[in-house]
């Protein structure tokens, strides 16, 4: 799916979940399904709220950058941007990533994505994801599909999951591939 040098990253960070225990990331089916759903969609501004070691920042980053996309991915923890920022380089694609420090409440008031953003895949702490996409209303394009994880696995997801379907007024649904993640088409109407 991806060039040598992107997958033998891919499989080093994957690996990760094995050897430490604050590695939060996707599965590797899931984050193939989020790969194809940025091409099939042909995303241009990406927002990641939730970076971990950048495991599924590197399946984002590769997916829009084949039709010249960039991710703008935001996490809390300084470890884990160092590493993320180490596996894109090692990739060779932290060109089409921006990667941001800090809670992302307050990273989305001063970012400035060239182009309004188009997808977010939203994987941060589920209490507070209702408060992250509404703190990113601003940024969004006039149509954005929003990816919100853990949907089969956590409870806490299930706010958002009733505040997307019906923000998207009825194109929203949940896929259960990894954890499970909820899927859901927001437009503005003029």
């Amino acid at each position: 799916m991806f060039n040598d040098q992107i997958q033998n990253v891919i499989d080093r960070v994957d690996a990760i979940r094995h050897e430490v225990d604050d590695a939060w990331q996707i599965p590797a089916h899931q984050a193939l399904v989020l790969a194809q759903v940025v091409r099939i969609g042909r995303f241009k501004s990406l927002l990641e709220v939730g970076v971990s070691y950048g495991f599924s920042t590197l399946h984002l980053a590769a997916a829009a950058r084949e039709h010249g996309g960039h991710v703008h991915a935001i996490d809390i923890s300084e470890k884990k941007i160092t590493a993320a920022t180490g596996h894109l380089t090692q990739a060779g694609l932290l060109d089409s990533v921006t990667l941001h420090l800090g809670d992302a409440r307050a990273v989305l008031k001063t970012l400035q994505p060239v182009e309004p953003i188009d997808f977010i895949f939203n994987d941060a702490d589920k209490a507070q994801a209702i408060a992250y996409l509404e703190a990113a209303q601003a940024l969004l394009a006039d149509r954005c599909v929003v990816a919100l994880d853990n949907t089969d696995d956590n409870p806490a997801t299930r706010p958002c999951v009733e505040w997307l379907r019906e923000a998207a007024g009825g194109r929203s649904c949940n896929v259960s591939v990894g954890n499970g993640f909820e899927l859901a088409i927001l437009e503005r109407h003029p």
